[in-house]
């Protein structure tokens, strides 16, 4: 039994009745909230990009994402997070169970929402990261091979690379007679910059492990990884730590976390419209989307 308190002349228990499924209250967010009221502000990790220092979006990588089943998420990265939402949610996660508890009952986060939400694919070969260079060669050597340039060691901290780096070997915005070189070299880097600042975001600091780089070498092969479920176990991983009492930051994919609140809890939901939530159709006139964009 949890700790009691009296309120209007009545016990109340905050705890788990049986600490032996619900055996990590000692060190959980929600301790610190009933006793002293509240824990430490956590801070959330997470980069837009679309923001004006990243590249662009261009119509011309349209059919590049779709191939690489990222044409979705591209759809809502831009999408303003509600802090205060994501963090009523980490107090509410309970990593015994990997649910959220909610006084109607539990629930969570489902592959079947990432799929219809984001539009990621969820069949396919497994997200599997090497976290070691190809034979003979040094990140920086296989960074190079694949985008053109090669970083300098002070982009580097270990095996990770500064997502700015990304950012500063390709223009902001392709240019009117670009080749289809130029367009394949800007998708590659737009892709690491939604997977390491949207997808599999860490805490980090604006850095991207190295792995990530070699699954946008060929785009056509991009396509055939089964990404959703490895967003999803991702995010429970990053939820769990983050539900942990003395956890200072939490990242994963916050986007989805998002979307799948207004979803799934409809009164926390803004009011729909007829318009949808991000606005792009100058780009991708009426191509459907996922569900995160109604």
């Amino acid at each position: 039994m949890g700790d009691k308190k009296i309120r209007s002349g009545k016990a109340v228990d905050p705890g788990p009745r049986d600490p032996s499924l619900l055996h990590l209250q000692a060190t959980h967010r929600s301790q610190a909230v009933w006793r002293v009221g509240g824990g430490d502000s956590q801070r959330f990790r997470r980069r837009n990009p679309n923001q004006s220092s990243l590249p662009a979006l261009d119509h011309r990588m349209i059919p590049l994402l779709q191939s690489t089943g990222f044409y979705g998420v591209s759809r809502v990265s831009s999408l303003q997070l509600d802090w205060g939402l994501l963090s009523a949610l980490v107090e509410r996660w309970r990593p015994e169970t990997h649910t959220f508890h909610f006084p109607m009952g539990e629930c969570t986060v489902t592959l079947q929402d990432v799929a219809v939400i984001l539009g990621l694919p969820i069949d396919g070969n497994p997200v599997m990261c090497d976290a070691s260079p190809a034979l003979n060669m040094s990140w920086a050597d296989t960074v190079a091979s694949i985008f053109g340039f090669v970083p300098t060691k002070d982009c580097f901290n270990g095996s990770r690379l500064q997502l700015s780096w990304f950012a500063s070997v390709t223009p902001h915005r392709l240019s009117e007679h670009a080749s289809e070189a130029d367009v394949l070299h800007h998708t590659r880097c737009y892709l690491i910059q939604l997977i390491g600042g949207s997808l599999f975001t860490d805490t980090s600091g604006g850095l991207i492990h190295c792995m990530w780089v070699q699954f946008v070498r060929d785009l056509a092969t991009c396509g055939g990884y089964a990404w959703g479920p490895a967003v999803l176990a991702f995010l429970y991983r990053e939820l769990c730590k983050g539900s942990k009492r003395d956890k200072e930051e939490v990242a994963g994919c916050l986007l989805l976390l998002q979307l799948w609140a207004w979803e799934r809890l409809l009164t926390l939901a803004p009011i729909r419209t007829s318009q949808p939530l991000v606005d792009d159709q100058f780009w991708v006139g009426h191509l459907p989307g996922p569900l995160g964009v109604m």
